[in-house]
């Protein structure tokens, strides 16, 4: 029985072995930056917020919209509405990994894919929207190949930011 079992832990022990020193990955380092809001009230009419919503994420492929199709009249008396993005692709603004060339050391921005859900709701001073992000950031072997994605417990609160930012000047810019 004991032989059984100390066989049983070196096999375990050298298939552990193996995978995680075949799955080897560089540690993600992440640049320190100021956490930023992911809502804000507008001060306009929920139909002006919307088109300013939908402004902004034209050039996105948009997988999902509650409720999917609301027509000029529906639009003046609805109460919230959301909207869900496809995974864009881009570069970390704040992840990357260190490594050295020739003793210098080096830093390399890893890839990135996010996806945003917008939610508007009606409010007494307004429009409240929120703007949340789900991401990834890839996972690099020290040989530079990607290892495939992990999902980030700490979002770039900046894209978030950036969004709404984007949506005010839609607004702002909107023919009245």
């Amino acid at each position: 029985m004991k032989i059984q079992f100390k066989s049983l832990l070196s096999s375990l022990f050298v298939v552990v072995t193996i995978m995680t020193g075949c799955s080897h990955t560089l540690p993600i380092k992440k640049q320190e930056y100021a956490v930023l809001k992911d809502t804000r009230t507008f001060e306009r009419e929920f139909p002006e917020v919307w088109k300013g919503i939908e402004k902004t994420f034209r050039r996105y492929k948009v997988t999902s919209r509650n409720p999917s199709k609301v027509d000029a009249v529906e639009m003046k008396s609805i109460e919230e509405r959301s909207l869900e993005t496809d995974w864009i692709m881009g570069q970390s603004r704040d992840k990357y990994v260190e490594f050295t060339v020739n003793d210098s050391p080096r830093r390399k921005l890893l890839q990135v894919r996010f996806r945003y859900q917008v939610e508007a709701k009606r409010s007494l001073g307004g429009t409240d929207v929120r703007v949340k992000m789900e991401e990834e950031i890839e996972r690099v072997k020290p040989t530079g190949q990607t290892a495939g994605w992990d999902r980030v417990s700490e979002i770039d609160t900046s894209r978030v930011n950036e969004v709404l930012d984007q949506m005010d000047q839609a607004m702002l810019s909107a023919v009245p």
